[in-house]
């Protein structure tokens, strides 16, 4: 082979240039959508000697238990990339908690402004750096595989630059910067790269270990991203269309298709192999979100016209596109896309008849075969995403080079013969790498806030709820809560069931200080979604903020027993124990020094307002030792003795209070809250053994449930089911105290007999729905 021309080296330069430019006003851009679960809010990836962990435990991957899949490659350079920015400016003295990105938290009161008991935040510019590296060394094996091919195809002397126009060509593609700008992408670009050496190592590595090597780079990439299994049926093509010189027309050959099978053997069993461990390894909480899954095989057909249309013109991209599943396959969509399926499969099929067009065939095949794991038969929840094709566009890249190329060689002549002939196509090609850079720098301005990228969405796919959520939920972090509400609505006419809009209602309500209504839209969020961490955190952020220290406390430790690594709920966590002990130690301080009957009665309220029942009564009766007729401290005493089902002393203090203070409509509230309870145990105990009727044990079992005696009330609905064999309501509330008891599988048992018997029934289905949720949790 002769030795490249100077001209080739300063083109190349010029290429590695033009992509460093298109590029460089991304560095600085934040994290967006998936980085927060991923990076953001995971304490995983905070600390490099968890790297050992990834490879054994997938829930590391993302603090979002329906996220959690076995990648470990990613969460490895994701930990680095942390580490590296721990070093570069995370750990100066005075710092705190560094933010890069927009947060419900900076808009609720008091969350998010004291120092971080985690390693230190993690930082965009430092995991961008680190991508956009791989993304030139991308460059260079997509060169060697191009120029392997092209010579394989048509060996001449232009090959080298057609081969590097290629590489620039994918390079400087608008369309990549979807992928290189949104840093959980890595696992696209960075799998890519692992998929590139694997085939160069295929193609350049003589003798046996050719059939061996290879395999090392494969199972690197396939721990980053799934769809580096590819590489086996690629190369497989690779092999019939050039070693075994052979064309699509002759591919019922089963003496040939068996001999190049054998050849890729290796390839295909190690695919086969790690995606069965993957699976093995992936937690039974993950959800891809898919439903249909033939609709969604009909959407793909006009998927696929989508990214090629993106391709060449790329002015549609998205980074949350809005599309819905197609059910009928008479929709002239699925019609479309399926003849232009058969109609690129028909190209591929006549490229591959003679071998110098097979680089056509090659990258169509290419195309496809890349895009089976997200367009086939696996339904995800989302049917596109721009960011999909960046493996499939180096197929797509290399048929559309090729094609333009064979076509300049069939008419070259009159092109030569021409004056400007050559000079337009130069012309040409740098006009059409400079448009693409410049759409990478646009792209990478979208990207760069999150204001830009939200309005952008809400534009090109305006039937996106989550889209329109987000872009409230930018309006309110700029204090537009009018504008915000109006994108909430929006975006909860687009998708009701979205739990999030409602967990985003709740944040909004609480900083407008209507408490009920925004506790309304976290229950609401919760029935639809009771996996979801980061509503357990912003409801206990509301909880706080109304001063229901307990309830936070209790959402937390739900949210924890789902993410027990999500950052903002052990800093909120950790925060929270911080302020409570703080207050609790003050409080006991003032009373030790100056033990008065006031003090040791806030001390009380103190205790009582973080759930130390006993610890009040104590203080209480203190403050009564100290002035015996402090009808505040008997009513402490009985708001406590209530919590505590304590129902006798309750009364007794309720009345100490009223005989000294008749006027205290506390302590009268308090002691009819305590009559009430009392006698509520004593009439349904009353009525059941006065009459033994399905209906009174149902009531007894739901007076014995507000006691706390669970196990009391399953004996009571035990009893009902005697009388009434075919009782919903009382399976119902077997199941829902065996939930309370955290006895799941009772729970289960009970709730799928309520919703047999009760199919409508939507308490049945959410206690069912609680009991299965609990059981995976354990």
């Amino acid at each position: 082979m002769n030795r490249p021309k100077p001209s080739f080296y300063i083109l190349s330069v010029l290429m590695v240039l033009m992509v460093c430019f298109a590029y460089w006003n991304h560095f600085n851009n934040p994290f967006h959508f998936d980085d927060e679960h991923t990076i953001v809010t995971n304490t995983y990836i905070r600390d490099i000697h968890n790297i050992p962990l990834f490879f054994k435990d997938a829930t590391t991957f993302s603090s979002l238990p329906a996220n959690q899949a076995w990648r470990p490659g990613i969460s490895t350079l994701d930990a680095i990339d942390c580490w590296i920015g721990s070093k570069g400016e995370c750990m100066r003295a005075g710092d705190g908690v560094r933010r890069d990105s927009i947060h419900f938290t900076e808009f609720l009161h008091g969350f998010g402004k004291g120092p971080c008991n985690t390693k230190s935040d993690p930082i965009p510019y430092y995991y961008h750096v680190h991508i956009f590296i791989d993304y030139l060394i991308l460059a260079f094996f997509i060169y060697l595989f191009a120029l392997k091919i092209y010579d394989l195809a048509f060996k001449n002397d232009l090959n080298r630059y057609i081969a590097l126009l290629t590489t620039a060509v994918f390079m400087l593609h608008t369309g990549n910067a979807e992928t290189i700008n949104y840093i959980i992408s890595r696992s696209d670009s960075d799998s890519t790269l692992l998929i590139m050496i694997t085939i160069c190592a295929f193609l350049y590595i003589k003798g046996m270990w050719r059939y061996w090597l290879y395999l090392i780079p494969m199972f690197i990439g396939f721990m980053i991203k799934e769809p580096t299994v590819m590489v086996a049926p690629i190369l497989f093509v690779y092999l019939y269309l050039f070693e075994e010189d052979k064309s699509i027309k002759q591919a019922l050959d089963i003496k040939t298709d068996l001999k190049i099978f054998a050849k890729v053997l290796p390839a295909f069993l190690l695919a086969i192999g790690l995606f069965v461990f993957s699976q093995l390894q992936t937690p039974d909480t993950h959800s891809l979100g898919g439903t249909d899954r033939w609709a969604y095989m009909k959407t793909e057909t006009f998927v696929m016209v989508h990214y090629v249309s993106n391709y060449f013109f790329p002015f549609d991209l998205s980074a949350d596109t809005d599309w819905g599943l197609i059910t009928s396959i008479f929709d002239h969509r699925v019609i479309i896309g399926t003849f232009f399926i058969l109609l690129t499969l028909g190209l591929a099929a006549w490229a591959s008849l003679e071998r110098k067009s097979r680089p056509i065939t090659l990258g169509i095949l290419w195309f496809y075969l890349a895009l089976v794991p997200t367009s086939s038969v696996v339904p995800f929840s989302e049917v596109l995403n721009d960011h999909r094709v960046f493996f499939p566009y180096i197929g797509l890249t290399m048929a559309f080079v090729w094609a333009l190329f064979l076509l300049y060689k069939k008419y070259e002549e009159a092109i030569g013969a021409f004056f400007f002939g050559r000079p337009v196509i130069y012309m040409g090609i740098g006009l059409f790498l400079c448009a693409h850079t410049y759409g990478v720098r646009e792209r990478s301005k979208i990207w760069s806030d999150e204001a830009l990228l939200w309005k952008d969405v809400t534009v090109k796919s305006p039937h996106n709820g989550r889209g329109l959520m987000n872009y409230g939920l930018v309006l309110m972090g700029k204090g537009d809560y009018k504008g915000a509400m109006e994108y909430y609505n929006l975006a909860k006419t687009e998708w009701p069931y979205y739990s999030y809009i409602y967990v985003n209602l709740g944040v909004i309500y609480s900083v407008q200080n209507n408490p009920v209504e925004s506790e309304k839209n976290f229950k609401y969020a919760l029935s639809l979604n009771s996996q979801n961490p980061n509503c357990y955190f912003y409801y206990a952020i509301m909880l706080k903020n109304n001063n229901r220290i307990p309830e936070a406390q209790a959402m937390i430790k739900k949210g924890l027993a789902l993410s027990p690594r999500h950052v903002d709920l052990l800093r909120f966590d950790a925060e929270l124990n911080t302020s409570v002990r703080d207050r609790i130690e003050s409080a006991e301080k003032t009373a030790k020094q100056n033990p008065t009957a006031e003090n040791y009665l806030n001390l009380s309220l103190v205790y009582y307002n973080n759930s130390r029942y006993l610890d009040c009564v104590h203080a209480a009766q203190e403050a009564a030792r100290i002035n015996p007729k402090y009808d505040a401290a008997y009513n402490n005493i009985c708001s406590a003795y209530n919590m505590l089902h304590d129902w006798d002393n309750a009364i007794a203090a309720g009345r100490k209070a009223i005989e000294i203070n008749p006027a205290n409509q506390q302590a009268k509230n308090n002691l009819a809250l305590s009559l009430d309870a009392k006698n509520r145990l004593a009439n349904a105990e009353s009525a059941a053994k006065q009459k033994p009727s399905p209906e009174n044990y149902l009531n007894l079992s739901l007076a014995y449930y507000n006691e706390g005696r669970y196990l009391d009330c399953v004996h009571a609905c035990e009893q009902a089911l005697k009388l009434k064999p075919d009782y919903d309501l009382a399976y119902n509330n077997i199941c829902s105290a065996y939930n309370m008891l955290h006895d799941y599988d009772n729970a289960i048992a009970a709730g799928k007999k309520a919703v047999a018997l009760s199919p409508n029934s939507q308490l049945a289905k959410n206690n069912l729905q609680a009991a299965i949720d609990g059981k995976k949790g354990k």
